[in-house]
């Protein structure tokens, strides 16, 4: 096993064999999930880290690791799940298999034979890690960070019982809270939010107000690390200031005055640059000198900054050019003035910066003062009802882990639990999850660990991967935490290594090829990786036959548009680039499905539709037309979109125009559209007929029935429909409403007709949050709709590669999946477009600086330091931009198809033309060839890489057809009637429940009778209730003692005598000998107990709680106190509400513990009296109950 010095990485093999290759990687994988060092692996799409992590969670295992104490870490719950499945997969193998197999799979993994010993515990690997209190620990960051909190709710200052909002719900709660924000903007109220509330108002209106407030809810987090620490430093306008270059006593006023004189031109030298410019000046020289001589004569500074601006400025606030100051014969008479006029240029420059920056300061404050009010608020909405969201637990965590106080404190309990720790994906960790991560291992190798138990640390990732930056993602930091860990465990003396996967076990020789050759060009691999490694990748499928096309670039016609007035208004025309190249990808997948072959599992077979992987950068008009293009090409199955806004679909429009025409028929609009919809199949001339010819004051609605009236089948159809949908919705929920309208009515069946059969899941979707707001929201159709139109949420599809369908998808939801067929679609955008910086911004002006938050809201308040920023953020985007093309190019296992369309405007550096101008330079791979489609023939390039390829057996497929059977016999036969829930029944009020006569309790009622007078009985009764409670739990010797205690702490005002007798009844009671098992240690107080009880056919769901229960070897013992103040004086006088209570008691408990008589006794705690019913007493009570 290598062991190479902490930083290096192993050289590569030099030989292209690829025994050689797998060899290699095999040992590197071997030093990876080596329990005894601390690693962090660099692995190449495709490489296999699932594998490594897999392997090395199974080694610690095998090195004696305790399931609890490993901590893996994953990105999504659906990588967890699958790690996790691999894991037990192998455990539970590994149960079954022979000595001779097991040691064999075990030397794999570990290069040595393992003893006896190691073989016998790993057949109890499977056992061990499902046994083990808390088990193996594979989870997200966030299910961590939920679980640690839990932990510690008091440390960290949250609620014990805390739930995790997801993100519907968080969207809600901070919808409530900008509606908190926006009724609390009155002087009388809050003076300075009101002030911010119009200084924000006047500089970006309403839309700008919007805009602002979505910013500060996506940034909420960061703003508010910036305003705490702030706080803790002088003050958020200290701060501010501080971090911008300005100082406390700066104003607009005070910087305006800075800008004149001007230094350089000022005094006798602007006299003679005035003189100068009138005499030998051209018409621009003296167009400047005006200029001045205004400016000399302003009295208002910011009226004399802006005609300075002018004068030294173009209009983009560059400096002018000398050419625009002078001509020659002025600078052969005074050539100091070029100095002068160039010293005054950079002054105004310098001025109109920092008066922007004031500006800036001044928007950012009052942007501020709203962001503090708005989390303010979202933090109490959150806090009253003990929610967290998802950043809440990785902050609040973070906190928890770093806190002077009681960080140690938690850090020791942790050092009792966690010994390694494994990061999945780690490029894709924030920087605030790796602060959570590295706090974690502190105490790892800092020698203070309360254990001495060899610790390690774990991470897996690839910087080119990291395409998440808009979660907080930081590629660079996969690197910096490297050397970071490093530096420990070398400080502490133990192991590490840096270790490198650049073999693929996924993709062919073809698709690696061409990704090495784009990005050998410096500036596409720009941004891939933090330390300029060149892209190296090897494939493991030797011999396998691959592929990679690239089609041309679809660019317009230059011909005139022409708009075709009847098509809808956001349908993508024929002759549209992307509709072209929409038909060009259908034809040529139907081409490949069924007719050409892959290899899989080492054989060859068919192409399936779910093969198909069809990335795009963005979901647009794109999307639509590819997935209607695949539909007319013999209906190819395709999934559909990966998400989408649920109210954005045209079947839940449809829906909700239903809805909203339920609410108000004379919403003409909405019965309109619902007329066009499947549920009514109407054409365009019924709709106009019906909508447009018709009185100015007559409903759309009652101009349908006049139709109807007049013998139109498919007008009175549609009435009769409308009307019976009018009736349904004001009797059903809105669940069982929209369930029928899709179920017996037929909605669903005419959906799928029109609209294909995609649209089944999201009508599912739609159900669900009908179910979901039933539960959660008010009731009614009303605040249905209006809740839906309101949330619109986002559905996440799964792409799920078993239904056999095309899917199509971003980039970014491709992660981690893959596909033998790959088509990249390059939309023709730029990386990057000043249109979509974002208004508030998180700027860094130091390392180590908390991000600075500004808000410019308008180009005018642009300055140096925003300036700087853009050029920060277009460079981040653009090296993302190159990353999603790696991860787009890397899905691709057998045969990856370039193709594009753009706009008029062509951009140089799109993911089209990388590959282009690359794949060009290499005239052997690459050569120019012609492909042919249903718009006749398109250029491209074909690459292949030159090897031998092998044969390959032909796998047996069997044809796909549809087992459609026969519908179950009752499937037409209506549904019995739901059956009503039980009725609730309280033992305790047995008898008023079921109209016991009054005059049946000895208890009578105040309402009834004179006033009682005042006693101690009830009072007395409950001391001595809670006394029988406590007592059995103490030693029998002490008993007394802590009865005089307890009663002279709460009674203390009672005379001694009364207190006296008090514990007498009790102690009489404790000893009395027919107790003495009901009193005994092992007996259960306070026992609830649920059940439902059946009296003359009628179900009663019953809840009660029972005093006292034992359960000893021959019975079972039911005692009940009872505080009346008339106690009664035999078994005949006990109430019969008394008797049901233990006879509804015994009939419930009867079933749990068959072949033992269970005894029901009452004490009266008013005269210590004691009571044991018959079992012939409580069978005649429970007929007497039947009667009632």
């Amino acid at each position: 096993m290598s062991d190479l010095p902490a930083n290096e990485l192993a050289a590569l093999p030099e030989s292209d064999d690829a025994g050689a290759w797998i060899g290699w990687t095999t040992v590197q994988q071997s030093i990876a999930s080596d329990p005894e060092r601390s690693a962090w692996v660099s692995a190449n799409a495709g490489s296999g880290k699932t594998h490594v992590l897999t392997q090395r969670v199974i080694r610690l295992l095998l090195a004696g690791a305790r399931p609890s104490a490993i901590l893996c870490l994953t990105y999504t719950k659906a990588a967890a799940s699958e790690m996790s499945n691999r894991v037990f997969d192998r455990l539970a193998a590994w149960a079954t298999l022979s000595d001779e197999e097991l040691k064999a799979r075990i030397a794999e993994i570990e290069g040595a034979e393992p003893d006896l010993f190691k073989l016998a515990e790993a057949r109890r690997l499977f056992a061990k890690a499902l046994e083990t209190p808390g088990g193996l620990k594979i989870q997200t960051i966030h299910a961590f960070c939920e679980a640690l909190l839990h932990q510690f709710p008091l440390e960290a200052n949250v609620a014990g019982h805390f739930s995790v909002l997801d993100d519907r719900a968080a969207a809600t709660l901070l919808d409530d809270a900008r509606r908190s924000l926006l009724t609390a903007t009155t002087p009388q109220r809050d003076a300075e939010l009101a002030e911010a509330f119009s200084y924000v108002l006047d500089l970006g209106d309403e839309s700008g107000l919007e805009t602002l407030l979505g910013d500060i809810v996506a940034k909420r987090n960061a703003i508010r690390r910036f305003t705490t620490d702030a706080e803790r430093k002088g003050g958020i306008d200290a701060a501010l200031l501080a971090r911008l270059g300005l100082s406390a006593g700066d104003t607009e006023a005070g910087i305006a005055e800075q800008y004149w004189p001007l230094p350089g031109l000022s005094g006798a030298t602007l006299e003679l640059y005035l003189t100068l410019a009138d005499q030998k000046g051209g018409a621009k020289a003296q167009e400047v000198a005006y200029a001045l001589r205004l400016a000399k004569r302003e009295t208002h500074p910011v009226a004399r900054a802006e005609i300075l601006e002018k004068v030294m400025l173009t209009g983009k606030g560059e400096p002018k050019s000398d050419s625009q100051f002078f001509v020659k014969a002025m600078l052969a008479d005074a050539p100091a003035l070029a100095e002068g006029v160039a010293a005054a240029r950079a002054h105004v420059v310098t001025c109109r910066d920092r008066l922007k920056l004031m500006r800036m300061y001044r928007a950012t404050r009052a942007a501020l003062v709203l962001a503090d009010r708005l989390n303010r608020d979202y933090e109490e909405l959150k806090k009253r009802r003990s929610q967290l969201d998802f950043e809440d637990l990785i902050t609040r965590t973070a906190d928890l882990l770093t806190k002077k106080d009681v960080g140690p404190w938690i850090h020791y309990k942790l050092d009792q639990g966690i010994d390694h720790i494994l990061v999945d994906e780690a490029q894709d960790t924030s920087p605030i999850q790796w602060s959570v991560i590295q706090s974690l291992a502190e105490d790892f190798f800092s020698g203070e660990s309360a254990r001495q138990t060899l610790r390690t640390i774990f991470a897996v990732g690839d910087e080119k991967q990291s395409i998440y930056s808009f979660q907080g993602a930081r590629p660079e930091r996969f690197s910096e935490e490297s050397d970071r860990t490093r530096r420990r465990v070398a400080t502490s003396g133990q192991q590490f290594s840096s270790i490198r996967l650049p073999l693929s076990f996924r993709s062919t020789a073809d698709v690696l090829a061409a990704v090495d050759h784009v990005f050998t060009a410096p500036e596409n691999a720009r941004g891939l990786s933090a330390v300029d490694e060149p892209v190296v990748h090897r494939s493991s499928r030797i011999g396998h036959p691959g592929a990679v096309d690239l089609w041309e670039m679809i660019a317009p016609e230059p011909a005139a548009k022409e708009e075709d007035w009847t098509a809808p208004f956001d349908s993508t025309p024929e002759s549209a680039p992307a509709a072209i190249l929409a038909r060009r990808m259908a034809q040529t997948i139907g081409n490949l499905i069924g007719r050409e072959t892959i290899i899989d599992k080492g054989k060859a077979r068919f192409i399936e539709a779910g093969d198909i992987l069809v990335l795009v950068r963005k979901r647009d008009s794109f999307v639509n037309a590819l997935t209607r293009a695949l539909k007319r090409r013999n209906n190819i199955p395709v999934a559909g979109a990966d998400r989408l806004v649920l109210t954005s679909h045209i079947a839940i429009q449809d829906l909700l125009a239903l809805g909203r025409f339920l609410l108000l028929p004379e919403d003409d609009l909405s019965l309109s559209a619902l007329l066009k919809s499947p549920l009514f199949d109407l054409g365009e001339d019924d709709v106009f007929a019906v909508a447009a010819l018709r009185d100015s004051n007559e409903s759309v609605w009652s101009h349908l029935q006049k139709f109807a009236d007049d013998g139109n089948e498919r007008f009175r159809y549609a009435v009769d429909r409308l009307k019976t949908f009018l009736a349904f919705s004001k009797s059903l929920s809105v669940h069982d409403f929209y369930a029928r309208v899709l179920g017996s009515f037929g909605g669903r069946r005419q959906f799928l007709a029109r609209l294909g059969t995609e649209v089944s899941d999201i009508l599912d979707e739609f159900l669900t949050f009908t179910l979901d707001h039933e539960t959660s929201g008010l009731p009614g159709l009303q605040s249905f709709v209006s809740t839906l139109e309101l949330e619109a949420p986002t559905v996440k599809r799964e792409q799920d590669k078993g239904r056999n369908e095309v899917r199509i998808m971003t980039v970014h939801a491709s992660k981690g999946l893959e596909a033998p067929i790959v088509f990249l679609v390059d939309g023709g955008g730029k990386a990057f477009t000043h249109t979509h910086l974002p208004k508030m911004r998180l700027i860094e002006t130091g390392k180590q600086d908390i991000p600075l938050p500004v808000w410019v809201p308008v180009s005018a308040l642009a300055n140096s330091l925003t300036q700087t920023d853009t050029a920060r953020l277009q460079s981040l985007t653009e090296e993302e931009y190159r990353r999603l093309l790696y991860v787009g190019m890397t899905r691709a296992a057998d045969r990856l198809i370039i193709c594009g369309y753009r706009g008029i405007r062509e951009n140089a550096d799109t993911w089209h033309a990388m590959i282009s101008a690359a794949l060009r330079q290499d005239g052997e791979r690459c050569t120019p060839v012609s492909f042919s489609g249903p718009d006749g023939e398109w250029q491209g390039l074909s690459w292949r890489v030159s090897q031998v390829e092998r044969s390959f057996e032909r796998m047996e497929q069997a044809e796909t057809t549809v087992d459609r059977g026969a519908l179950p016999a009752g499937l037409s036969r209506p549904l019995p009637p739901q059956r009503n829930l039980p009725r609730p029944l309280s033992p305790s009020g047995a008898g008023t429940v079921i109209d016991d006569e009054a005059d049946n309790l000895l208890v009578t009622s105040p309402l009834f009778t004179e006033k009682a007078k005042s006693d101690r009985s009830l009072e007395k009764g409950r001391f001595i209730h809670r006394m029988l409670q406590t007592l059995p739990e103490i030693a029998s010797a002490d008993r007394a003692e802590a009865a005089r205690r307890y009663a002279e702490r709460a009674a203390r005002f009672w005379p001694q005598a009364e207190r006296d007798a008090l514990i007498g009844s009790v102690m009489a009671l404790l000893s009395h000998p027919e107790l003495q098992g009901v009193f005994s240690a092992h007996a259960q107080a306070e026992v609830s107990i649920m059940g439902t009880l059946t009296l003359d056919d009628q179900a009663y769901a019953v809840s009660g709680r029972i005093d006292r229960l034992t359960v000893l070897d021959d019975r079972v013992v039911i005692l009940d106190y009872k505080t009346n103040r008339v106690p009664p004086r035999s078994a005949e006088q006990i109430p019969f509400a008394h008797r049901a209570q233990l006879a509804i008691y015994r009939e419930i408990l009867s079933p749990l513990y068959p072949g033992k008589r269970i005894d029901c006794v009452l004490v009266y705690t008013e005269n210590a009296s004691i009571h044991t019913l018959s079992g012939e007493a409580l069978a005649l009570t429970l007929a007497e109950l039947k009667t009632k």
